[in-house]
């Protein structure tokens, strides 16, 4: 028994361990609860600003780098990695794009992506952190209209920039969101599967 037990299997786990694996251990059953219910809280850190997709698939490559029945493949992760990133471009660029869409200029929307920023980290602690979310918007909406109200335009035509930065920083929320829902809804069957 003593020599089963030490020899070493794939990554240095010894065979007991592997075996156990083998056998569907109970103990990756909450497991896998615990690690999918982490993942659907990583949803709230894109309210907060904060790259809640990224955490998502840490989790995943987690799960996947220390338990030997889950099959992933480098596919999944250079799928979810390509999605994770386009949501984050699409974030950026929608408030850029909104604010030049109703007739912002540049300055004006790099002035909303900076008021977005501030906006969400300083409303950050209300509501326990879903205070960033409104906060954000608004940030973007003051700072688009601060920058085009000193570049000379108008209080309508400031107005229109900034809600152009606002609905589209909404609209990138929106897709990132779903991304993040999306990239959950690839995993949690994966590592439900592996237990």
């Amino acid at each position: 028994m003593v020599d089963f037990v030490m020899k070493r299997g794939r990554f240095g786990q010894n065979i007991f361990a592997q075996s156990l694996m083998r056998q569907r251990f109970p103990v990756l059953y909450p497991l896998a609860v615990v690690c999918i219910a982490f993942m659907v809280l990583s949803l709230l850190l894109i309210f907060l600003g904060l790259p809640g997709t990224w955490v998502i698939i840490g989790i995943t490559g987690l799960w996947a780098a220390f338990v030997e029945t889950a099959h992933f493949g480098w596919q999944f992760f250079a799928f979810a990695i390509g999605l994770a990133g386009l949501g984050e471009l699409i974030e950026f660029a929608a408030g850029y794009y909104g604010a030049k869409r109703f007739g912002g200029s540049s300055k004006g929307s790099v002035g909303g992506i900076i008021g977005a920023l501030v906006g969400g980290f300083m409303c950050a602690p209300i509501l326990f952190g879903l205070g960033a979310l409104p906060g954000a918007l608004a940030g973007g909406f003051a700072g688009c209209f601060l920058v085009e109200k000193m570049r000379g335009a108008s209080g309508q035509a400031a107005a229109s920039a900034a809600f152009g930065a606002t609905l589209g920083r909404f609209g990138g929320f929106v897709v990132k969101l779903s991304i993040g829902i999306g990239i959950i809804c690839l995993s949690a069957p994966l590592i439900w599967q592996s237990v």
